[in-house]
């Protein structure tokens, strides 16, 4: 197991953070090789999304490192969101992307960057943290309920 420590994101790991995304991307494309495939500037649109986040106040953009000195083991991007008017809880801390690099996975390190963007949101007067995730990913389906978030709301797809 490496050991790590988790810090805030800085420009200088978008190219490992990049890095971890695709790997997320291709684990995706095997679960439907037709709804995530991706657009040839993927990466690229991918890391100005990033880049976009380190400006906004409520974002939040962590890194897993080796604690040695290696570099981005896993990465998370959140942010605050809205919803609708008509609910009273109208903010809440949107975690839009977590990536451990398959080799490292089950060490630790979703959990800590996860813990880490929580009190980052409470941090922010956020009461509730969303997740979107695939539930055919048994990874992700395994993974997100053992921290505690329950599913509310599901997207469905069908071909047309």
């Amino acid at each position: 197991m490496t050991d790590f420590r988790i810090r805030r994101a800085g420009r200088r790991d978008l190219t490992g953070i990049v890095a971890r995304w695709s790997e997320l991307m291709a684990a995706h494309q095997a679960l439907d090789p037709v709804l995530y495939a991706t657009a040839e500037h993927a990466e690229g649109t991918y890391r100005a999304f990033v880049r976009r986040h380190f400006d906004k106040p409520d974002s939040v953009i962590l890194v897993a490192v080796d604690a040695a000195g290696g570099g981005v083991l896993g990465y998370l991007v959140g942010g605050g969101g809205q919803r609708a008017p008509m609910f009273v809880v109208r903010r809440v801390g949107m975690i839009f992307d977590l990536a451990v690099q398959p080799d490292q996975r089950r060490a630790g390190i979703g959990r800590a960057l996860v813990d880490r963007a929580l009190e980052h949101f409470r941090e922010r007067g956020m009461a509730y943290a969303q997740v979107n995730f695939d539930p055919h990913n048994p990874d992700a389906a395994g993974f997100w309920p053992r921290l505690g978030f329950e599913t509310l709301l599901c997207e469905a797809y069908r071909p047309l």
